[in-house]
């Protein structure tokens, strides 16, 4: 299957169109190396209906709290339409693919969701205190860029399961107090590693996100 391009010259769209199919198989991951794979070569039309057609239902289906959802979504539909009106530069498009293939922000709600279950553990009202901070600091590190998907399994590691075959990280049915504490323990240790600061971070979820377009869209 080939399409033509502005020059007259035909590219092929069989490898996409694959990528395609197997992303309704395999998850969030391999559907941002597809975005990549588009973006980089400049294919904004085919790339907005994949953001409509996978990237958006993914996200309606996500823990994202419904406030944080919406807006990011609001976001993206708007972001798919000045892609299919080709209003960003190649450059632009390059640094989002980097930029949405390295975030690990649409996963946020399964920390979200884990904050909630140690609040009504049986941690001590210091260690839910502690909890709580640590977490809005793994978000700050994650707002920065530093925070990886590796490093975001690896810290939710005894904590959650990775849902086959959306990709999607959902917490086990019976975390107690312990693997509570250490999952604390491993963002921490992430945290000091990447020098975030320790004080109060007010950003909601979904202003990190929209910081993350945004720094990617900001020079043409």
């Amino acid at each position: 299957m080939t399409e033509k391009t502005k020059d007259g010259a035909d590219v092929s769209l069989g490898p996409a169109c694959l990528v395609i199919g197997i992303f309704g198989l395999v998850g969030l991951s391999l559907f941002f190396v597809y975005m990549s794979i588009m973006l980089m070569g400049n294919q904004g039309k085919r790339a907005a209906m994949s953001v409509h057609e996978q990237l958006i239902p993914w996200i309606e289906r996500s823990l994202l709290g419904q406030n944080d959802r919406q807006v990011i979504i609001d976001r993206l539909e708007t972001l798919a339409k000045e892609m299919e009106r080709e209003e960003l530069t190649s450059r632009q498009l390059t640094r989002l693919a980097l930029r949405l293939t390295e975030s690990t922000i649409l996963q946020w709600g399964v920390v979200e969701q884990l904050n909630q279950i140690a609040q009504s553990s049986d941690l001590n009202a210091a260690e839910k205190e502690e909890f709580s901070k640590a977490c809005d600091r793994w978000l700050h590190c994650a707002s920065t860029g530093k925070l990886n998907m590796k490093d975001m399994e690896f810290g939710t590691q005894n904590v959650c399961i990775k849902e086959h075959p959306s990709g999607r990280l959902v917490p086990r049915e019976k975390i107690d107090a312990d693997r509570l504490r250490e999952f604390m323990r491993r963002i921490t240790t992430m945290c000091d590693r990447f020098e975030v600061p320790k004080e109060e971070f007010s950003k909601s979820v979904s202003q990190v996100f929209l910081q993350v377009i945004e720094e990617a869209l900001e020079e043409k």
